[in-house]
């Protein structure tokens, strides 16, 4: 949705000559569509209902060539006491290459109103700040959520308007009333607003994780089976080394999954950063876990945790490690700790002998 500045005609029927420019929100063609209406509903023959030729063929130009840019008009309120109007469109479905996910509509508030409200101050303020949420509404929310939060934006800019065009002696003290009003619904939408958009975003940022934990476990899987066909004396290290990989990533997106699904505030994010930038995030936290699940498994064959693998168990001890690491970063952060202070002389770490220089690590019996 943005904001331009169109012409005003100097029509009497339609502003004051004085008006030379209003605020316009949604499509360019709103305002030539809303001044069309106007005209052919000031001309119309009190007796017939009947517009002249002339100013009907304009509006339904005017109504056509707004609907081929923007969209077909689903709810419309049109001012009787001057070319003003608050309209709603619903645009062509878009195609989706992923069969479960809903179908995505562009749906847009257009708002041509300043004559309107050229004497409520109140009412203008209010119905701007109802164009401000209907911009992140429509950028961040898709499908049902946007659909419900759109209407319902809608819905009290036309109640709004309808308010100015009943109250013909509307007090300072009404107008405050009635805007206090329509500020709490108002608050109630941003409530819903923020309760959907904080689902959309974890929804679009596992999506990323999904996506990142399967290339690198596949990738890995894909890996190991090639090498199981090579008879070379750092096959089983190299194996070792790629579950590590997998266990990482895939636990990194377990971790996500099930703070999720714990509730409440335990899992946030930035939802309003965007779409594919949550996503590109989302591909990096399973990476981040296979990092994390390949460095405790060099600190574990190295010696210098002083930890070995059971006999026999080399598979299913390196796995389970790795996939602490991706699981749980407090974990990772007291093992990567207690190293460091190893490395730098600053603490000591108990535990068995570290093997014996040159040896790789247990191998799997199985």
């Amino acid at each position: 949705m943005n904001a331009i500045a169109a012409a005003a005609p100097q029509e009497a029927t339609q502003a004051p000559a004085t008006t030379s420019t209003i605020a316009q929100s949604g499509g360019s063609s709103f305002s030539d569509l809303v001044r069309a209406h106007f005209r052919r509903e000031k001309l119309r023959d009190g007796r017939h209902g009947a517009a002249p030729r002339e100013a009907e063929d304009d509006f339904h130009a005017k109504l056509d060539r707004f609907e081929d840019e923007e969209g077909k008009l689903a709810a419309v309120y049109w001012s009787t006491k001057t070319a003003s109007a608050v309209a709603l469109t619903i645009g062509t479905a878009r195609s989706s290459w992923n069969p479960i996910a809903e179908t995505e509509m562009e749906i847009r508030i257009h708002r041509v109103t300043d004559w309107l409200t050229k004497d409520a101050t109140l009412i203008a303020n209010l119905l701007h700040d109802c164009d401000l949420l209907a911009i992140r509404a429509g950028e961040i929310l898709r499908g049902t959520s946007e659909r419900i939060a759109m209407r319902w934006i809608y819905s009290v800019q036309e109640h709004v308007l309808g308010y100015i065009e009943r109250e013909a002696e509307s007090t300072p003290e009404k107008e405050h009333t009635f805007v206090t009003t329509q500020r709490r619904e108002l608050a109630r939408i941003e409530e819903y607003y923020f309760r959907a958009a904080a689902k959309a975003g974890r929804i679009v940022y596992v999506s990323g994780m999904l996506a990142g934990a399967f290339v690198i476990a596949g990738a890995a899987a894909v890996t190991a089976i090639v090498l199981a066909d090579r008879s070379v004396h750092w096959q089983r290290g190299t194996q070792v080394l790629l579950l590590s990989v997998a266990a990482g990533a895939v636990g990194a997106l377990v971790s996500v999954l099930s703070r999720m699904s714990g509730g409440g505030d335990r899992f946030t994010v930035d939802f309003e950063v965007g779409r594919p930038l949550l996503r590109r995030l989302g591909l990096y936290k399973p990476l981040v876990g296979a990092v994390f699940g390949v460095a405790l498994y060099f600190m574990l064959a190295s010696g210098l945790l002083m930890t070995r693998a059971p006999t026999g168990k080399a598979l299913y001890f390196y796995g389970a490690v790795a996939f602490l690491a991706g699981f749980s970063e407090r974990f990772t952060g007291v093992i990567f700790g207690d190293v460091e202070r190893l490395i730098s002389g600053n603490g000591e770490t108990a535990g068995a002998p570290p093997p014996a220089a040159g040896t790789e690590p247990a191998a799997d019996s199985g």
